[in-house]
């Protein structure tokens, strides 16, 4: 008797694959997969599952393979068959975690050009020699492109996207935007009369000077690029203290900024010494004396006035929203406020934006406490009705029972004085596990 399987297939093509399309197209991957499936599971059903253009150095990145898996996990298929290991992974450790996890569900893992079906055919050390192998391409394709980018940023050549108040011309040159510049003269001009980064980013907004993002949208649609990017059109304090702060505006090319401990990592930031800097690269906005001075008056009053310095742990930052305007709620971390959280509109707009709404932290724990009694007390309800159901209680317990608060009632009860009391409006979301 012929045994019926659910099959997923699956397929996968990197960007870095192009140039070798006959042998790994994804057409080609099918092609090797159906046929052998319709020679060793006759009779068997076969579902294809593709990524095309994705690293096969992560799992999580792969929308088609993402799907797949929740296929394999919840016994939706029994075999799981493909070209060979370097179409499943590139990674050497996270591969083989992935094929232990598929394997501890019961799919079974069928790799035709390796000869290897797991864990029917269990040779752990012939499949931990081939992930080894899978994985030397990537690394070594690393270390090779992260050596043409170092050259290329040492000769001032890899030039990637303009600040404000530039573009870059197709002979890949920076070439000044005029209203943009005197914008950026600007601000530094009104930061060395003493205004500070949200005195600017509000007056920038209220006199409807369009963001940068907006120009570069703006500029796009001139040229009759379609463009779908949301803009915001209110100026970010973070954006000021960006144009304030970078030397590009003098003519200086700074690149190698940051780095990359290793392949799909986190941008880490190196320290300046070992940044690639080019003088006098492109034409200057702003002259070098009124960048010095601007840079001595930041480390002023920085050293003066708090700039924004984590002293706190924001344990409920992402679950408290302003009641009036929506925005989150922004900590409040200064050495001379007790821990609290205010309005994010507030924080980079001012009365402009919305009014000082917040509310302290110790005032959120005790919310937080009372509602983790009140959900015990509940718990605690139901599992005696469950032993015992009420309706066999004395009609004095009952009436008792009928009378607890519950944690649905202290939520409603509670609920208004994180809307309303001491000027915090502000909303909490629970979220239950």
């Amino acid at each position: 008797m012929i045994e019926r399987f659910a099959i997923a297939g699956y397929a996968r093509i990197s960007v870095d694959e192009e140039l070798d399309r006959d042998n790994v197209s994804i057409e080609n991957q099918k092609a090797i997969i159906e046929d052998f499936v319709k020679h060793r599971f006759p009779d068997s059903t076969l579902t294809f599952y593709e990524d095309r253009d994705r690293s096969g150095y992560t799992f999580e990145q792969r929308e088609g393979y993402q799907e797949m898996r929740r296929g394999l996990m919840s016994h939706k298929y029994d075999i799981l068959i493909v070209k060979d290991f370097s179409r499943f992974s590139r990674r050497n450790s996270r591969g083989l975690v992935e094929l232990e996890d598929l394997r501890d569900a019961g799919v079974r893992i069928i790799s035709i050009g390796d000869n290897i079906d797991f864990p029917n055919d269990d040779d752990w050390l012939k499949i931990q020699f081939q992930f080894l192998i899978n994985e030397m391409p990537v690394t070594d394709t690393s270390k090779k492109v992260k050596s043409v980018i170092r050259r290329r940023q040492a000769d001032g050549a890899w030039l990637c996207a303009a600040p404000y108040g530039y573009l870059l011309n197709k002979q890949k040159q920076f070439e000044i935007v005029p209203t943009e510049a005197e914008i950026v003269r600007e601000i530094f001009r009104l930061y060395l009369d003493g205004w500070g980064y949200k005195k600017i980013a509000n007056h920038l907004t209220d006199t409807g000077v369009p963001t940068p993002r907006m120009s570069e949208q703006l500029r796009k649609e001139a040229e009759g690029e379609e463009s779908r990017r949301t803009v915001k059109k209110d100026w970010a304090i973070v954006t000021v203290q960006g144009i304030l702060d970078n030397d590009f505006y003098i003519g200086t090319l700074r690149q190698g900024k940051y780095t990359r401990a290793k392949i799909n990592g986190k941008d880490v930031k190196r320290d300046e010494l070992e940044h690639i800097v080019i003088e006098h690269h492109h034409q200057a906005i702003i002259d070098y004396r009124t960048f010095a001075i601007t840079r001595a008056l930041r480390e002023k009053r920085s050293r003066s006035n708090y700039r924004g310095v984590k002293i706190n742990d924001n344990v409920y930052s992402g679950f408290l929203q302003c009641g009036d305007c929506g925005s989150p709620l922004f900590a409040m971390s200064r050495s001379d406020l007790a821990p609290a959280y205010t309005c994010g509109t507030y924080h980079r707009r001012g009365l402009k934006g919305c009014t000082s709404h917040h509310i302290r932290v110790d005032r959120l724990d005790e919310l937080l406490k009372g509602y983790v009694r009140a959900r015990e007390k509940s718990t605690a309800f139901a599992a005696a009705e469950s032993a015992c159901p009420s309706d066999t209680w004395p009609s004095g317990l009952q009436q008792r029972r009928l009378a607890g608060p519950g944690a649905a009632g202290f939520v409603q009860n509670h609920a208004p004085a994180l809307l309303t009391g001491d000027r915090s409006v502000t909303i909490i979301k629970v979220t239950e596990r």
